[in-house]
Formats: structure tokens, C-alpha cells, sequence
């Protein structure tokens, strides 16, 4: 879901089998599924103009911007938080007199890309209405530099960005921008972000007060303050930015699940069917791990040489894993991957022991369809009863899953 917000002012046919009446009656046949849905903002924002008026060098002004969950976002129980950032575009409007005058009702949000030689181009787009006799249709020199935004970190969970910054650069002719992210969330109480707008109003070329440079230290250490002096032939114009606040995620309201796979017959051996159960446990084999089946590709085992067999499980996860971990043990030795990742493995001839068995930890789960795979080798030493082979495993899981309405 994502809602854009500008901020203005700172600115399927029928197979016929058998006969030509069957077809008809089939082609007179429909259900029609009524689908319905009531969308809504999840943010509430006022879209109203933050004008700073005349402004001078060196001045430091702040202007409040609020961001909320909405109503609709309030009353509805399925959901949670909201992640969100506001961004900082250029600001196209109509002119006059020297870009000193301009139409506030009719301004655009220029759209930034990067140029056959590597420059900087913002398309206004047309112009909005028919320019009179002296009017000019562009980009305005641009506020965004000087515009910070500080959270108000209660709780401190938002951005923040100092003025004396560049809203956007290339990155590999990538355009990247300079974002400042926001959350909030229902269950932590945290509704209303209270933002400050702050304007660090630049000085121009030739005329900055000697202290220009403790200024823009003094608001942001890591600036070079000779790259945000203006010209001085910009003296007197309008200048703009867009404040977008778009929202990057909506978040349900949760509960944790817990759920588990467990080595049983229903896992697969690769390049064969599914593992069977072993009988009788050999008496060394005292690890323990519940709701687990010793299994191998055969009861008994035919080889009495070295035996290497994978085992592959796959299984769904509903809602977003937050944690999982692998209880394992095997005669011989194993390696585990899940989703073709490594998870963990062991070179322990003696790991189906109680006090050898393993845990690992296991971070790549996801929502959705997941694949674990362990391979044993079995080291070929006597005959079955001497000489067992066998893997033993739980994969434990803890996941959030959104709560639905009763409605």
C-alpha cells in the first residue's frame, strides 16, 4: 500500500468432446464473484503550505509539520504501524517579474533523472494553465538544502535530517534519495509524530557575514559551507521544495505462532522416495528430541561401507519467522541447508548421543514455502546392527501472524 503526499508551499475456450448442445449449455453458464474493498489513508497529514514569507541570511526559522495515523487507520483492529518517509523534491511553478512573483496555485513537483552526460535533469512537465506575457514555467531555485527535519523522539523511533544536506545524488546512475523515515505504531501509543521544519536560510555570493561558516557548522559539522552559498543572482526570487510523505509499509497487528518439522517418514530422500522409520534404536543412540522419528533411506541398511544421503523437507510457514532453531542428531556426521543456504554441520562421529546432539540457530526462514536438507554420511563400519546409520531432527519455529477480523 502507498499513498503519495505533496506537501506544497516550501513551498479462459470450450472443448467440444461430444456433441454441439454441450457446448452451448456450457457457454450459457457463469458465476460471477462480487469483490469488494474500502480503501482509506492510512496517514492523516495536512497538505497546507508551509510559508516561511521573507526571509534573510543567516536566519534560522521552524514551522511545524504533523503526520498521524488516520481515523479509519485508528478504528481498524487488523492493523498496526505504519513506516513512512518525507522526501524532498524539486518544486516547478509559474513566474514573473525575474522569478520574484510567483502563482501558488499552480505549481508542480519536478521529476529528477540523470542525463546523457551525467547531468542533473528535473522535468517540470507542461505548464498547468497558459502562461500570460511575462510568465515563466520551470523549477524553482531550490529550499531543500536548507530544510531540516527533526523528529520530536517521543518515542524515538523517526529520523532526522540536519539542513546543509543534498535531497538527492547518483549513486552508479542510480538516483538515490535523501530520505528521512518515520514510524508509528498503535501499540506502542505512538500516533502523532510532531515534526520540525527547520529553514537555515542561505547568504549569497559575495555578501556572506564572516561567521557564515560557524553557522552552517554550528547546524551540521559535516557540510562544506561554500557549497550552499547561493548566487547573488538569485537574490529576491521565490525559492521551493516539495515535502512528499509517502508511506514505505503497513504492518498487521500480530500474535506469535509457534510450529515444527520433525524427521519423520514424510521426508524425501534424494534420488529416492520417502525416508523410513528405524528399527530397533540402536542402544548408543541415546539423544532425545521430542516429536522426532529416527529415519534413513532403509531399515536395515544394505552397506556396509561409507553411506552419504540427503533428506529434504519442504514445509509453509504462515506469518514472518522471528526466530527458529534446529535440534539435530545423526550417525555419522551431517551438514544442514535450509532455503540453499548453510545453516550449520558437524564432524562428530559421535553426534547421536544425548550429550552430543546438537542445536543450531537457523536465521534465513521466510514466509511462505521453505526447504530444509540434511546430508548424513554414515561411516561404513561393521554390519547394521554394529554399524547403524540414522538422523534425528526437530526445526522449532516462532512466527508472527497477522489477526483477523471477526467481521
Amino acid at each position: 500500500m502507498k499513498k503519495l503526499i505533496r506537501k506544497g508551499g516550501i513551498a479462459a475456450g470450450i472443448v467440444a468432446l461430444s456433441t454441439l448442445s454441450v457446448v452451448m449449455l456450457s457457454a450459457f453458464e457463469a458465476h460471477v464473484i462480487n469483490v469488494t474493498a474500502k480503501i482509506e489513508n492510512a496517514l492523516a497529514v495536512s497538505t497546507d503550505a508551509i510559508d516561511f514569507g521573507t526571509v534573510f541570511p543567516q536566519e534560522h526559522l521552524d514551522q511545524p509539520l504533523v503526520v498521524q495515523l488516520s481515523q479509519s487507520f485508528l478504528d481498524e483492529d487488523r492493523v498496526d504501524d505504519v513506516e513512512y518517509f518525507i522526501r524532498q523534491k524539486p518544486k516547478c511553478a509559474i513566474t514573473s517579474q525575474n522569478g520574484t512573483v510567483f502563482d501558488p496555485l499552480n505549481t508542480a513537483t519536478g521529476h529528477v533523472s540523470l542525463g546523457p552526460v551525467d547531468e542533473v535533469l528535473i522535468d517540470c512537465g507542461p505548464a498547468p494553465r497558459p502562461l500570460a506575457i511575462g510568465e515563466t514555467w520551470g523549477v524553482l531555485p531550490s529550499l531543500c538544502p536548507y530544510i531540516s527535519k527533526e523528529d520530536d523522539q517521543a518515542p524515538d523511533n523517526d529520523g532526522s535530517l540536519a539542513s546543509f544536506h543534498e535531497p538527492f545524488t547518483f549513486v552508479n546512475h542510480q538516483l538515490v534519495w535523501n530520505d528521512t523515515k518515520g514510524r508509528l505504531a498503535k501499540s506502542e501509543l505512538d500516533t502523532v509524530d510532531n515534526w520540525t521544519i527547520d529553514l537555515a536560510v542561505p547568504c549569497f555570493g559575495g555578501y556572506c557575514a564572516q561567521d557564515w561558516e560557524d553557522f552552517v557548522h554550528g547546524i551540521n559539522p559535516q557540510a562544506n559551507p561554500a557549497d550552499y552559498v547561493q548566487p547573488i543572482e538569485n537574490e529576491h526570487k521565490i525559492f521551493g521544495c516539495d515535502l512528499w510523505v509517502e508511506v514505505s509499509g503497513v504492518s498487521c497487528n500480530a500474535e506469535p505462532v509457534q510450529g515444527a518439522v520433525v524427521s519423520d517418514t514424510t521426508n524425501t530422500v534424494e534420488g529416492g522416495g520417502n525416508a523410513v522409520a528405524v528399527a530397533p534404536i540402536h542402544p548408543a543412540w541415546t539423544a532425545s528430541i521430542s516429536g522426532a522419528t529416527w529415519i534413513w533411506s532403509e531399515n536395515p541398511i544394505s552397506s556396509q561401507t561409507n553411506q552419504t544421503e540427503t533428506f529434504v523437507k519442504q514445509f509453509s510457514v504462515s506469518g514472518t519467522p522471528v526466530s527458529a532453531s534446529l535440534d539435530i542428531a545423526t550417525d555419522n556426521t551431517y551438514s544442514v541447508e535450509v532455503n540453499g543456504s548453510p545453516v550449520c554441520s558437524s564432524a562428530d562421529a559421535n553426534n547421536f548421543a544425548l550429550a552430543t546432539q546438537d542445536v543450531c540457530n537457523v536465521t534465513n526462514l521466510v514466509s511462505g514455502t521453505n526447504t530444509i536438507e540434511i546430508t548424513v554420511n554414515n561411516l561404513g563400519v561393521g554390519n547394521q546392527s554394529g554399524n547403524p546409520a540414522g538422523l534425528l531432527y526437530k526445526l522449532s519455529y516462532t512466527a508472527n501472524l497477522c489477526i483477523e477480523n471477526d467481521d
